[in-house]
């Protein structure tokens, strides 16, 4: 779809009901079994609906991605307010991705699915991290910069290797379903976290 283009009310019911079936249809059939087709009869509506939306399948998968990911990161900057407390921010910040990606277990088995197969989705997958990986540089810049992370820490590896950790323990517990209790995995992730960074 045409970048800044400006919807009808009943343009964005019937994107948005094509999200929400695209979403459906993916994490009933996985990435790779999912047509074009399949979304649109899912949503009620015709294919050339669907490309009146939407330029391809990575396109709307694009989309979901950000919004999954934005329930993340959206909540966490509507709760900013307050001290700037390291340990805080990264137990806050650890609990939301936690809680989310288990609320999204069967959407992230679908997008760890394209990423294997899909090179465009993988592409997508690869840009947002990046995004997020530098707003985490940033955060620990700053902290470096206040003396709460010691100067010898190399806060681009660290960002780099503990987002990766999170991740995967997140695709371990909730989509492959190793047990655990989400405080034990709140508890865990972060006590890692502090211990990298050398935060008290």
């Amino acid at each position: 779809m045409a970048e800044g283009r400006l919807l009808t009310r009943q343009g964005l019911r019937t994107r948005g009901q094509l999200l929400r079936a695209g979403r459906k249809v993916l994490e009933d059939r996985g990435y790779n079994a999912t047509r074009i087709q399949d979304i649109t009869d899912a949503a009620g509506v015709s294919v050339g609906t669907f490309y009146t939306y939407f330029d391809s399948k990575e396109e709307l998968f694009r989309n979901l991605l950000i919004e999954v990911e934005d329930e993340v990161y959206g909540e966490l900057a509507d709760r900013r307010g307050g001290a700037d407390v390291p340990a805080v921010r990264i137990a806050e910040a650890n609990r939301l991705y936690l809680e989310a990606f288990r609320r999204n277990a069967r959407f992230w088995a679908a997008i760890a699915e394209s990423a294997l197969s899909d090179e465009e989705s993988r592409r997508v997958l690869t840009e947002r991290r990046r995004y997020y990986r530098r707003r985490t540089i940033r955060a620990l810049g700053r902290w470096q910069e206040r003396g709460v992370i010691g100067p010898e820490v190399e806060i681009e590896a660290a960002a780099e290797a503990l987002g990766a950790m999170t991740e995967r323990c997140a695709y371990l517990w909730f989509v492959f379903g190793e047990p655990i209790a989400l405080e034990t995995a709140v508890e865990e992730v972060t006590a890692i976290w502090l211990a990298t960074l050398g935060v008290g």
